[in-house]
This record gives C-alpha cells, structure tokens and sequence, in this order.
C-alpha cells in the first residue's frame, strides 16, 4: 500500500475495531494488489466524517488520484476535511476533469466524467434523469437498506439521547415514512419499548410489526390528532415538503411535541419554521461527530467504491442502473461474516 493509504489506516485505527470495517479494510487490501483504478483521476462527493477517510483509502490504494468538492452543500466534519490534505486528497476546482465521479444527492452531475458515476442518495437519481453518461445508484441495492435502515434509525436515537432525550419506554413515537430510513427508525422504537404510530401515503398497515399503528397520510384530522398527541414525531419520507398543507401548523405549534426531520430536504414546508424543529430542519443525526456509525455505513462505502470500478466495462448504457447482484453478495458476505454482531444477524433485519 502507498504511503497515504498507510497513513489514514494507521489514523482510523485509533477509533475502530477490525470488525467495525472489515468490507473496506478487505477492499483495500484487494485493491492494493491489483491496482484497478490506476492513472484515473476521481471526485468522491460523500459527506466527510471520519468514517468517510476509510472509503477514500480503498480508492487511493486502488491507485486512484482522489479528489473532493470545494464548496459543496453537502454535510462535512471541519477537522476531518482540514486532515485531507495530509492524506493526499486534493481538492476539485472548477477546471479539473474527472474519469469517474462518486457522486452524492446530485450534487456533481454538472460535471461531465469521461467514464461516468456513481451515485449514493435516492435523492440524486432525479438529477440524472437526462444524464449522457452511465449511472450506477448504490441506494438501489440491498446494502444501502443497512444504513438508511438499521445506521439511521440507530442514529437517530443516538442524536435524541445527545440532546438529553434518555427516557424513552412508553413514550409515544410518530414516524413519517415506512421506506428504509422509516423501518429503521421502527426497528429502534420498538427496542426502547415505545408506543409507534407510522404515517404512510400507501397503506402498509400490513407489513407493520404487531403493535404498531397506522395512519393514512391523506386522513389529516388524523394526522393532525396524532402529531399533537404524539411525545415526538419525526419525517423519514425522503420527500420536500411532504407535511405541507397536511400539518396544521397549529396543531404543533401550541403543543410541546418534538419535531424532527431524518431526511435530507425540508420535509415540513415553509409553514413550520425552522426553529420549532429539532437541528432546524436539516437530518437529525448530523448533530453527531459520526452521524452513522462506521460498521453500519462501512458496507454501503465500499458498494459505492466498487461501482467506480464496474464503469471500466465498455458500452454501459447511458441512464441509471442498479449495482450488479454478484457484487453486492460478494461485500455482504465480508461484512456478516467477519463485522460486528450486528452484522452477523443483518439476515433479521434485511429478511434474507
């Protein structure tokens, strides 16, 4: 391995365990050997936490020259970001080119690559709608449901217990949503022996855990009873504005429930002000120094580092694409047979 690669491992080992990485630890080591991504010139648009480094290790010892973006709206850690330098990571202007980029939310696809992207976020898809170069989404494979699921869900309660929120059993928990980020959320609620209530614009009501209610997101009376009786309730739906015209801000306005969004755009609408919702809108977890703990999103990283290398295929269509099952199984099986314990019973959560 170079000499950068050698310096983030020797940096990240100082906060994690062998088995809170072993899928990236494992690319790494793969990659050092075989070189795949040699010569190639990458921007990785991912938020940059601490975690974020061990991604960018894989990709510098598959001898990538790694870059991120200058000014971003994408959430970013500042010592973290003020280490790159050190570690080799040059940071993008607007003139440099790129082969490949990994994009996040969309948030480059302004930018044309010669080979193509990689996208993280549902969020991005719709900005590449019309996109002339191919586009590999890592949020539609089985490993994103791991972190939007069981990472988000348990980091939104790591964020309610940093803000002095600790007493949870019996305490009753409204959440806006039953896709991945929704079901994770669920998933926690339900270890903490709260009383749940999902809202939903599709009725789930049969695919719910047995105790837990639903709501028609059209049946605003409801809705509306529900939020104001509600100790929190929290938007997880991945949708701007999904609450507008359908939260009468009244109803929380005079009531002490607390507000909370887990996705990345303003779920609540323009009538609900910022201040009356916990991290003023933005997703709750990103309160925290690590907004998703490294064994949760370590996978989902290194599914986005191999799509980089699924765009050497020649002749890829022009549009996006799932990431292809063989690699997805192959990270996997790293990470529930050599991860932490609750990677070693993912098979309970993901139903598989």
């Amino acid at each position: 391995m170079n000499e950068n690669v050698g310096k983030i491992r020797e940096y990240l080992d100082n906060f994690y365990t062998a088995d809170e990485w072993p899928t990236l630890r494992q690319q790494a080591e793969d990659w050092a050997k075989t070189r795949p991504l040699e010569g190639l010139k990458l921007l990785d648009a991912t938020p940059i936490y601490r975690n974020t480094l061990a991604k960018f290790m894989a990709l510098q010892a598959a001898g990538a020259e790694l870059y991120v973006p200058g000014k971003t709206l994408m959430p970013r850690h500042a010592e973290t970001a003020a280490l790159l330098p050190q570690f080799g990571i040059k940071t993008a202007s607007k003139e440099d080119t790129f082969d490949i980029i990994l994009d996040c939310a969309g948030s480059c696809a302004h930018r044309m690559p010669t080979l193509g992207y990689a996208e993280l976020t549902k969020s991005g898809v719709a900005a590449y709608e019309r996109t002339k170069r191919p586009v590999i989404v890592a949020d539609s494979g089985i490993i994103k449901r791991i972190e939007t699921g069981l990472g988000t869900g348990e980091s939104f309660f790591r964020a309610l217990t940093q803000l002095g929120y600790k007493e949870l059993e019996g305490r009753h928990l409204a959440v806006v949503g039953y896709g991945k980020v929704g079901r994770g959320i669920v998933h926690y609620a339900r270890r903490h022996n709260m009383k749940i209530t999902v809202i939903e614009a599709t009725d789930v009501s049969d695919t719910l855990p047995e105790g837990v209610e639903y709501v028609h997101v059209q049946d605003t009376a409801a809705l509306n009873q529900c939020a104001a009786h509600a100790w929190c309730l929290v938007t997880a739906t991945g949708k701007y504005n999904a609450l507008h015209n359908r939260l009468d801000p009244n109803t929380v306005l005079n009531t002490p429930t607390l507000l909370a969004n887990m996705g990345v755009d303003d779920e609540y609408g323009t009538k609900i002000p910022r201040n009356r919702v916990l991290n003023n809108k933005k997703p709750l977890n990103f309160i925290l120094e690590e907004p998703t703990r490294m064994c949760f999103i370590e996978t989902t990283m290194a599914l986005h580092n191999a799509c980089a290398l699924e765009l050497l295929t020649a002749d890829l269509p022009r549009r996006c694409m799932v990431p292809p099952a063989d690699v997805e199984e192959r990270l996997l099986h790293i990470a529930t047979t050599q991860g932490c314990r609750e990677m070693q019973h993912l098979h309970l959560f993901l139903g598989r």
